[in-house]
């Protein structure tokens, strides 16, 4: 089965040397997100900050009533995470994300792919 391309979107974004947030995605017109982890990528829990700009101040998204911080779980290089609902019911509201990791990012920048479908 082949996805139609205008329901999918395959982007990167990067998180630069010795750094621990991405640059900006773009996610407004997509529900569903894959994150494919660089084999560089050093072990690292990812939450996420948004914006309804994607120049604005980006803030940490948080969900539910004990307004904890939207994450995944501590993940390894080489890896691909297909977010849960609980994230993506937390994120689809909001335009413009990034990624920030808890680890800092060291020796390389990390190019992360990003698959968004609708």
């Amino acid at each position: 089965m082949t996805l139609d391309p205008a329901m999918t979107a395959k982007v990167t974004v990067t998180i630069a040397i010795d750094g621990y947030e991405s640059t900006t995605l773009n996610k407004r017109h997509y529900r569903n997100v894959a994150i494919f982890l660089p084999a560089n990528w050093v072990t690292s829990i990812i939450s996420f900050t948004g914006c309804d700009t994607a120049d604005g101040t980006f803030i940490p998204i948080l969900k539910g009533s004990n307004a904890a911080a939207v994450a995944t779980a501590s993940v390894a290089a080489s890896n691909c995470i297909i977010l849960d609902d609980l994230i993506l019911q937390a994120l689809e509201p909001v335009p413009y994300i990034r990624l920030k990791a808890t680890t800092q990012q060291i020796t390389t920048a990390k190019v992360i792919t990003i698959v968004m479908t609708r």
